[in-house]
């Protein structure tokens, strides 16, 4: 038996992604293909377009057999931290193949560039001692588009955590990670269609563009993040996540600011990028303490939570019943990064009314 992971934002569900996933089911002769998804929120910090969900459904629509939450303690982080945790829990369903999208689509640059960072690793530890960034620790030799940077991420992550997974590649067609405007009449980056929401009708499929009533507005949760940063003392934003070495003073200037990309803006530096300053807001926003996060990525990774899965999906996982914890719905104390989870859905249900509590109890997407 085949079993193939991929690992997904879906923020949005595009052309491109469908090109994936017909890709892989020409190449691989997979028997499973699962997914590993990034929850409401994104790596970079983003509130995703749509809800996990809603996500989860355009995924099973679009040839995934088997979607796997990542919890956001887990994707909300640099890409290497990323990329360890994904791979992690792919591990535990025992993947045969990752399949990526790449800019080069050359499995073999993986290789040449962690030996790269096997060579500069002693400096990129002092670097980072010294408060300089992951990103700008490994920018003297990590010279990759985004795509290939994730791909070398996994690499490394099943390289050092000695998975039994085989990396494999699919050329990028016709945009990069970063293009903010569509060079293609078919295919366009996410980026370029959330920075201009109508185009989902023409680089999505259907099965996501009928969902565009359920587009939810990150500006709407600004107000719920000035009253928690303005109700807060500065020991007490001092403990919460990714607040560090004086950005707790300076967050307190949001009583100037009636939005938050212009909120974004005036924090971001050389030093804290733009990326580095939406993460550490969304762990404001709900309210998460260093002391907390610290406690979740110390601890292995032996659960899975299902979003949702197909009679294929549903079978695979079935058999590992006896092996791991699978959640297919939660509730407050059983987990603590999928608590986290919960309050998560908790606070955008308050904002957005998009019965997430209600999903969290209620199984999986089918």
């Amino acid at each position: 038996m085949k079993i193939v992971g991929i690992i997904v934002e879906y923020n949005p569900l595009h052309n491109g992604h469908v090109h994936h996933i017909n890709e892989i089911k020409k190449q691989a002769n997979a028997d499973v293909i699962i997914a590993i998804m990034s929850s409401s929120f994104t790596m970079r910090g983003d509130l995703s377009l749509f809800d996990k969900f809603t996500k989860a459904k355009q995924a099973l629509n679009n040839g995934v057999d088997l979607v796997l939450e990542l919890p956001l303690v887990y994707s909300i982080q640099r890409a290497d931290l990323f990329a360890y945790h994904s791979t992690a829990f792919l591990s535990l369903l025992k993947v045969d193949e990752i399949w990526i999208g790449s800019e080069q689509n050359n499995e073999l640059i993986y290789e040449e560039y962690y030996k790269k960072y096997l060579d500069n690793i002693n400096n990129i530890n002092d670097c980072m001692k010294n408060g300089y960034s992951y990103k700008e620790a490994t920018a003297s030799f990590l010279d990759l588009e985004s795509n290939d940077i994730l791909g070398f991420s996994y690499y490394k992550a099943i390289k050092e955590n000695n998975y039994n997974i085989k990396l494999k590649t699919i050329k990028r067609l016709n945009s990069n990670y970063l293009d903010k405007n569509p060079s293609n009449e078919k295919i366009a980056s996410a980026l370029s269609i959330r920075n201009d929401i109508n185009r989902i009708y023409d680089y999505c499929p259907a099965y996501v563009y009928n969902d565009f009533n359920k587009i939810i507005d990150e500006n709407k949760l600004f107000d719920l993040l000035k009253y928690k940063i303005l109700s807060s003392n500065i020991n007490e934003l001092n403990q919460l996540f990714f607040v560090d070495e004086g950005l707790e003073n300076k967050l307190i200037e949001i009583i100037n600011y009636n939005n938050l990309n212009d909120f974004i803006s005036a924090l971001a530096s050389k030093r804290y990028t733009k990326t580095r300053i939406k993460r550490m807001l969304v762990y404001i926003l709900l309210n998460i303490k260093k002391k907390e996060i610290n406690e979740i990525l110390n601890n292995k990774i032996d659960f899975i939570r299902v979003l949702g899965f197909n009679e294929i999906g549903r079978k695979y996982i079935s058999t590992f019943k006896k092996e791991l914890t699978i959640y297919t719905n939660i509730k407050e104390g059983l987990n603590k990064a999928l608590d986290i989870e919960f309050n998560a859905s908790r606070l955008l249900d308050s904002v957005y009314d998009l019965k997430l509590i209600k999903n969290e109890q209620g199984g999986p997407i089918k």
